[in-house]
């Protein structure tokens, strides 16, 4: 609900500062006090556009805010959350907006900066404005179709939570089946292109470090003279082929130590280290001797390897340039060509599954249907009953539901079947119905959506409906009708209503006064019992609240809650 409203430097508002209560409040002063600028207030709270709004002179700028109490509407405050303008968990949703004398101006959201796009939207959750165009969710065709099903019932309501559990898995599986089929042509060659680049790396069997080893063996085969030479050098110098070699020379050293260590003991580790050197050279010699009979020249083999280095090469040289990078888009290539195959496949599958899931949202459609169709009869009734009441009888509301649902092949399913509804209305008997946002606003098209919102009391989300002009051109028992279906209201929302009929004002849970007081500027008060009764004597037409006066405006004041208790 709306708890709280401040306006200040706003037209005529100094400063005024009203905190509301639940239910019905209607807001009640003389002609010209200002009891339009409140609502004004609100609706720029609401992003209307601030456009040729008065600030009030010798300001610098109008200054609005707004509290709603979310606490007792759950449903509104999880919209919000889902809309990213509440934290989880927080009851309390504030607005504020600036409007310079000149310059622009600035919107808060809870104390975040905003734009005016975002009162909208938040508005667009909380409050329905009637006695202007703006703020009327009942003018969007776009919520006629919500109002109805909420009107038909928790068993439609059921109905319609299956249809939507399919829905989402239809459309699931239609966009599966649309980038699937939307990859085309495309895909088709990129499979081809795939299949040989998969088939080339697989032919060429690239094993991780296989490059370096066989540049390894072609330096051998390329420089195989040279390494024999080399040695057979060496293998000379160990063995003493031709003349003494490294071997025979340390052996006879490590004679000859040996006979000075029996002249002095402490030369054994020289002797034993000359000892170890000499047979390490005749094992070394021996080594070498080996390795030589190995070395052999294979041009072939040479050959061989060149050309698979060479393979090797150009293929990493594609591929990233090594075998990792290789190897790595072989598997990348094989499993996107996997995935190719794999939706060609799948489409056929796929289609299989649309199908099904279309018969099965065809018939939940012809159910939501049938069920629309009885619904929009029961709406139309129970709203000619209210418009009669109202004194509205010569007006007529039509619920325009259209499409065949469940028909195959006339349309595609959509999130809410395959209806649509709109609300039409006929001004007089012999004019057509139009669709009811094309209707003008005033006083008693105020009155009509009274009647549409009275009907509608348990299915409409918005939890606070203001009514600006719909006592024009009314009174008597016709005033004391809406003043009581505007109560009746008042137990399903916050209702707020600007009159001048003391027959609305007495059915109010809470009235507020708007007067002028010095220097002609607005100012609102709330009214206790006794406010009220003076109130009403000047709603009467009797300002100085003469006792007969007084007693009649209590008379009507006790009339209206006996009626009040049959709510």
């Amino acid at each position: 609900m709306l708890a709280y409203l401040k306006v200040r430097d706003f037209a005529l508002v100094d400063l005024a500062e009203i905190e509301f209560a639940s239910g019905f409040n209607v807001l009640t002063g003389e002609t010209g006090a200002g009891k339009t600028v409140l609502v004004e207030a609100i609706g720029l709270l609401l992003g209307d556009r601030a456009e040729g709004v008065m600030v009030r002179k010798g300001t610098g700028g109008a200054v609005l805010e707004a509290a709603f109490d979310l606490s007792g509407v759950p449903g509104a405050a999880r919209e919000l959350v889902e809309l990213g303008f509440l934290d989880e968990g927080e009851d309390e949703m504030v607005l504020a907006r600036t409007i310079p004398a000149s310059g622009k101006g600035r919107c808060t959201v809870n104390g975040r900066l905003s734009t005016v796009s975002a009162l909208q939207s938040v508005g667009e959750v909380l409050v329905d404005v009637h006695g202007q165009n703006t703020h009327q969710a009942l003018l969007r065709p776009s919520t006629h179709m919500d109002y109805l099903d909420r009107f038909a019932g928790s068993a439609h309501l059921a109905l319609l939570g299956k249809y939507r559990e399919r829905y989402l898995e239809y459309r699931r599986l239609a966009d599966e089946r649309e980038r699937l089929a939307g990859a085309g042509p495309g895909s088709m060659r990129e499979a081809d292109l795939l299949r040989h680049e998969v088939g080339q790396i697989e032919a060429a069997g690239v094993r991780q470090g296989e490059l370096e080893e066989l540049e390894l063996e072609a330096g051998r085969l390329r420089n195989a003279r040279l390494i024999g030479e080399l040695s057979a050098s060496a293998a000379s110098a160990l063995s003493g082929e031709g003349g003494l070699g490294a071997g025979e020379l340390l052996t006879r050293a490590a004679d000859d130590l040996g006979r000075m260590v029996e002249k002095d003991p402490s030369a054994e580790g020289v002797r034993s280290r000359a000892e170890a050197l000499a047979i390490e050279a005749e094992d070394l010699a021996r080594d070498l001797t080996s390795y030589m009979g190995r070395l052999e020249s294979d041009p072939s083999r040479l050959e061989e390897i060149e050309s698979r280095l060479s393979g090797l090469r150009e293929l990493f040289r594609r591929y990233g340039g090594s075998a990792e990078t290789t190897l790595a888009y072989l598997r990348e290539a094989s499993e996107r060509l996997r995935e190719i195959e794999g939706g060609e496949r799948r489409l056929g599958e796929i289609d299989g599954e649309i199908a099904s899931a279309t018969r099965d949202l065809e018939e939940k459609a012809a159910g939501l249907d049938t069920a629309r169709g009885e619904a929009a009869s029961r709406l139309q009734e129970a709203v000619a009953v209210e418009l009669e009441q109202l004194e509205l009888g010569h007006t007529a509301l039509e619920v325009n539901v259209a499409g065949a649902g469940g028909k195959p092949g006339e349309a595609k399913p959509g999130p809410d079947g395959f209806n649509t509804v709109e609300f039409m209305f006929r001004p007089a008997p012999d004019e057509e119905f139009r669709p009811l946002r094309k209707i003008a606003s005033g006083g008693e098209m105020s009155r009509v959506m009274l009647a549409l919102k009275i009907v509608l009391a348990g299915a409409d989300r918005l939890p606070i409906l203001v009514f600006d002009e719909v006592d024009s051109g009314i009174g008597g028992e016709t005033a004391l009708a809406v003043g009581e279906k505007l109560h009746r209201l008042g137990v399903y929302h916050q209702v707020f209503c600007i009159t001048h009929l003391p027959q609305i004002a007495t059915f109010a849970n809470h009235q507020y006064r708007v007067f002028k007081h010095e220097g002609a500027r607005t100012d609102v008060e709330p009214l206790d019992e006794d406010g009220r009764l003076d109130e009403l004597c000047r709603m009467l037409g009797d300002s100085s609240g003469r006792k007969v006066t007084r007693e009649h405006a209590r008379a009507s004041l006790e009339r209206a809650r006996e009626r009040m208790k049959q709510v």
